[in-house]
């Protein structure tokens, strides 16, 4: 065993800035969208893609802040909504290939996939991965689709007596969830670093770039996984940047973003199932068939 503990504090000191700089201006964003009541103006745009998903009107919100914003600001403006395990099974699976745009994007830009190119992709994929659902009857894929889930916690909502009092309290909150992921995700690098440094791993080392940048992306996503993916990017061939970015644009954070709609409702193994099956097909055609030299 040969752990690399300069590399892991590397790692994890540049992830949680990215984590910092994006998950408490994006956090405070969103409630001040909310607190002004700017989000339905917004929201007004996406309307059309309701009954296009088979949604309820008032999930627009939800797709709005979800693409744009985050997951969690998407869950916030669907929990009061009474969605049925159908309605949260759907909007789960679109927007886990389709949110956070503007950062995630950026992000791939970095890693070399235009922005064009990679909005293009996951608007597609995000359609793509609901035909199942879209296609096949509900009565063979949920026992109970219209079901209305109780979820495993319950939102609250507050009223403070001032913009002041707001602002601080909704601070408050956004560093705590940043404290929470950067601990999460500091233990998925160690893990990752951990098994790098295994002897028998050490000759591969060269072969192991994409694997662990591929489970990095897989297991805590795009953002919160930045760091690690940039720095592994650095020791990968172009082919292989480019199949790990598109396979992670379909299935990335796929636990964590899972669990958010399953305590919903939502189908985990539909979640799970359908995003991995996409973004495998998708890994291997670009595997077998992408040459750099055609870009």
């Amino acid at each position: 065993m040969n752990f690399d503990t300069k590399a892991f504090l590397s790692s994890s000191l540049s992830t949680a800035k990215i984590i910092v700089f994006t998950v408490i201006p994006y956090f405070l964003l969103a409630e001040l969208l909310i607190y002004f009541d700017w989000m339905p103006i917004i929201a007004q745009v996406f309307e059309p893609l309701t009954s296009l998903l088979n949604l309820p009107p008032e999930a627009a919100l939800a797709l709005a802040s979800g693409v744009f914003l985050n997951l969690y600001a998407a869950i916030a403006f669907a929990a009061p909504l009474g969605l049925s395990v159908y309605d949260w099974t759907i909007l789960g699976l679109f927007l886990g290939v389709l949110h956070s745009i503007p950062v995630e994007s950026a992000i791939m830009k970095k890693l070399g996939i235009n922005w064009i190119h990679s909005v293009s992709f996951r608007v597609i994929m995000a359609f793509v991965v609901l035909m199942p659902l879209l296609i096949i009857p509900t009565e063979f894929l949920f026992s109970n689709p219209d079901h209305v889930a109780n979820a495993l916690y319950q939102t609250t909502q507050t009223s403070p007596s001032n913009f002041t009092e707001f602002l601080l309290q909704k601070s408050s909150e956004a560093i705590l969830l940043t404290i929470e992921i950067i601990i999460l995700v500091s233990l998925v690098i160690f893990i990752v670093t951990l098994i790098k440094g295994l002897k028998f791993l050490q000759k591969f080392d060269h072969h192991l770039s994409t694997i662990m940048a591929m489970i990095t992306g897989l297991l805590i996503g795009i953002t919160y996984g930045a760091g690690v993916l940039l720095k592994e990017a650095r020791y990968m061939s172009k082919k292989q940047i480019v199949s790990v970015c598109y396979f992670l644009m379909i299935a990335h954070a796929i636990i964590e973003d899972t669990l958010l709609f399953v305590f919903f409702g939502a189908d985990i193994f539909l979640l799970i199932g359908i995003r991995l099956f996409f973004a495998i097909l998708v890994f291997i055609a670009i595997s077998v068939y992408y040459k750099p030299s055609d870009t």
